[in-house]
């Protein structure tokens, strides 16, 4: 959708459909969509729902069965962290992480289930060791790193990335992700030292630095 024009979870669904994908629509799904939308702008909801097709789409097409609602639950809520402008004494994927175990929490999804959000959402920009925590994580991450770095974007069919960004255009995304993350550099850079968001520091934000665990090494205080 442009920026001009509230989505609904109906315009995914059909999307979806024109995906060939059935995806899930229960009232946890509904819920996550609406806290997602009001609290994004349009830019990074977009992203958000991209990634929720493209990760169904890549999910479809891989054989793999995850629990497709928790899986859209954690998409949905992946970027609430950024969406709040990340925090002094938490990277932004922690925050949206505590957002979806509480909300997984408050509408009966069970501990496991909410515990497999947390990790879904923490860990989708560290696919190293996400990948390796199950499907449902696994599943999460494939679908924004489609959309943030076009990872898979290459098995997909052209006719379905048409209409995936036909229905939730990119609205300048890469502009908008560097100004957001820079944002976070300049406001909370103690969260973005030892992980991705140092990078765009580095490239964009004069005079930040990056932690160095090599010298963590050589200054520990210790005899040898």
């Amino acid at each position: 959708m442009s920026g001009n024009t509230k989505s609904q979870l109906s315009d995914a669904l059909a999307a979806g459909r024109a995906l060939d994908l059935n995806l899930p629509d229960s009232r946890n799904v509904q819920d996550a969509f609406a806290q997602a939308q009001a609290e994004s702008t349009p830019w990074l909801f977009n992203h958000v729902m991209r990634s929720w097709l493209y990760g169904a789409k890549l999910t479809q097409r891989r054989g793999l069965t995850p629990d497709a609602e928790l899986v859209a639950v954690a998409v949905l809520l992946h970027d609430i962290g950024l969406a709040r402008g990340g925090s002094p004494d938490r990277r932004f994927e922690v925050i949206g992480a505590d957002v979806g175990r509480a909300f997984a929490l408050s509408h009966g999804m069970g501990e496991r289930r909410a515990e497999t959000i947390w990790d879904s959402i923490a860990l989708h920009t560290t696919t190293s060791i996400g990948a390796h925590k199950g499907v449902d994580v696994a599943c999460c991450a494939q679908g924004i790193g489609c959309d943030y770095g076009g990872f898979g974007y290459q098995d997909l069919d052209g006719d379905h990335k048409k209409i995936v960004l036909a229905a939730y255009p990119r609205l300048g995304m890469k502009k908008q992700f560097t100004t957001c993350l820079c944002d976070i550099v300049k406001n909370h850079p103690d969260t973005t030292r030892d992980n991705f968001i140092a990078d765009f520091g580095q490239k964009y934000v004069p005079g930040h630095t990056r932690f160095s665990a090599v010298d963590l090494l050589d200054n520990a205080p210790f005899d040898e």
